[in-house]
């Protein structure tokens, strides 16, 4: 792997009872690793930062290795913006359940030392662990605090699929499951494409339906890097929903990786109130996802529950819980501040959550 900023290769040492050495891994052994999580997340991967690098950043792999056993760590991504310059974990770091306390503390030594040696302002990490004391005292102990704005859903809805398609389709709401037949029976047409110009229709539609819902959308360049990097592994799909007529009516970005496939981008028109063909896409969806082996469907964000109508993930809730699964509740996402120019950031996104509705 090529060395970063300057940095050695192993980076940390931690005096305990035994040490955990903190050093960067190759991109074989690290993607071996999460795909042999419980749940694999396509934001740790290692194509991950390949999407990002195209996207000017830089990325790193970060283990966590109990002599030369690698037993946790993180993807590390760096982020540059106007408002601050930062370092970025998504769903991460995995830590070994024995001695986590231990292992974070090497972890953070690590990436701090990055940081500050880099001249980034503060570290920003969305954990994928679950809402709970214990968490929220292991990030405040290491001097986090919950970050103004989160950057990945933290209230997540996931549906087993380790299930037959018979008991997927009764685990659904009825309305769900009728609406899925009737677009059957009425012609709608699904099509999954790896396409990369096929894109260009995906977000004429983006756009559309960003102006309908008034939601902020992810730039064209950040999607088409995204497909691109996991296209590339054969691990992104588009598919697209076209009515009877052949009119486009709804698409969707899904990214399968490992056990997990993620609903990850979604636009609609909704041209016919009785067929509404985003029904048929998310099970043409989930259908793929069971061919591939995967044992997680994740719908992504949703609004916590008793949000108001105004909340953005109001209507969207409602269409993915139909589908059967349960709620994920993630630690929020948590900054460790790393100079004086953090609080400018800190600023900036609280007014930003503010006008989004969150």
């Amino acid at each position: 792997m090529v060395k970063q900023d300057g940095l050695s290769n192993v980076l940390i040492l931690i005096k305990a009872d035994h040490m955990f050495h903190i050093r960067e891994v190759e991109p074989l052994a690290w993607e071996n690793f999460i795909l042999g999580q419980t749940y694999t997340l396509f934001v740790q991967s290692s194509h991950y930062g390949d999407f990002y690098r195209m996207m000017g950043e830089k990325s790193w792999v970060y283990g966590i290795y109990d002599d030369t056993r690698l037993v946790g760590g993180s993807l590390i991504l760096s982020t540059h913006a106007k408002r601050g310059n930062f370092l970025y974990v998504p769903y991460g770091p995995f830590l070994p359940q024995d001695r986590v306390e231990e292992a974070f503390r090497a972890w953070v030594e690590a990436v701090s030392k990055l940081g500050k040696e880099a001249s980034y302002d503060f570290i920003r990490v969305s954990p994928f662990l679950e809402e709970n004391e214990t968490n929220q005292k292991l990030f405040q102990s290491f001097g986090f605090r919950g970050a103004p704005m989160h950057i990945l859903a933290e209230i997540t809805w996931l549906l087993d699929l380790q299930r037959n398609e018979e008991e997927l389709l009764a685990g659904m709401n009825k309305n769900h499951r009728n609406l899925i037949r009737r677009c059957e029976r009425e012609g709608v047409r699904i099509e999954k494409t790896t396409d990369q110009s096929a894109l260009a229709s995906f977000h004429e539609l983006l756009d559309e339906t960003t102006k309908r819902h008034h939601f902020h959308r992810f730039p064209r360049a950040y999607i088409d890097a995204e497909f691109a990097a996991f296209r590339a592994h054969n691990q992104a799909l588009l598919f697209n929903a076209h009515l009877p007529n052949g009119e486009l009516d709804a698409s969707a970005i899904i990214i399968y990786y490992g056990t997990m496939a993620a609903y990850r981008h979604g636009a609609s028109r909704n041209i016919d109130k009785r067929m509404p063909s985003s029904y048929l896409l998310q099970w043409s969806a989930l259908q793929e996802a069971k061919k591939r082996g995967c044992h997680w469907y994740n719908f992504w964000g949703i609004a916590p529950e008793g949000s108001a109508q105004s909340h953005p993930f109001a209507g969207i809730t409602h269409f993915k819980k139909g589908f059967g699964g349960l709620q994920m509740n993630l630690l929020r996402c948590q900054d460790l501040p790393l100079s004086y120019r953090y609080w400018q950031n800190w600023l900036i996104e609280n007014g930003r959550r503010i006008w989004r509705g969150f």
